[in-house]
């Protein structure tokens, strides 16, 4: 007897498409992709913007304090220790640990990716890249032990993006599910890998 697709959810209708066996359902599978087609639950858009703090101005009042204690205990101390010469370096090293900090976190500010109905925008330290849904031909979310990133390969492969989704402030689960859905939608090749240990899931 056929299940009611009717009555899943939007993750338990992805979660059926995951799990069913493709070529011995195929009637099944194309009544999933049918009701995730109606349903609207998901935003037409993703925007995840980077995960890099602005850290400059913490480090300056941090080495500037350091450096003051330390140079003040050499001038009244008797006996110099290298702990406090290497703490006292601190308080000409902070200006320039200010301005590194303050030029990496600009680099780093308008880092995003959008997810949309076109395809993907993406933008990494100033460089970016756009990739349309008709032009990519596979997509892998892929986890190890350390890092999960999207892969999204097109025609071209010089126009390959490739997303390291720990450097963005975004929900991984939320990431997957609209890739998945996109992937559906229109007719591409998703995979599903735990490399860590050796798995390749076509989703």
């Amino acid at each position: 007897m056929e299940p009611n697709y009717a009555n899943y959810s939007y993750r338990e209708l992805l979660e059926a498409l995951e799990s069913i066996d493709r070529e011995a359902f195929p009637g099944r599978v194309n009544s999933i992709k049918a009701r995730l087609a109606t349903l609207d639950k998901e935003s037409d858009s993703v925007s995840i913007r980077g995960d890099y703090k602005d850290i400059s101005l913490l480090l300056f009042l941090i080495s500037s304090v350091i450096g003051v204690i330390c140079t003040w205990t050499l001038v009244k101390g008797s006996e110099d220790d290298f702990r406090q010469i290497v703490g006292a370096l601190m308080l000409p090293a902070a200006p320039f640990l200010y301005w590194y900090y303050k030029k990496k976190w600009k680099t780093h500010a308008q880092d995003h990716f959008i997810l949309n109905k076109d395809g993907v925008l993406y933008n990494f330290e100033g460089q970016e890249a756009k990739l349309a849904w008709v032009d990519i031909t596979s997509i892998e979310y892929s986890r190890t032990r350390y890092h999960s990133t999207l892969c999204f390969e097109a025609k071209n492969r010089e126009k390959n993006i490739y997303i390291d989704i720990e450097k963005f402030r975004c929900s991984q689960s939320m990431v997957d599910n609209f890739t998945k859905q996109k992937a559906i939608k229109h007719d591409v090749i998703y995979y599903k890998s735990s490399r860590w240990r050796g798995k390749k899931q076509v989703i």
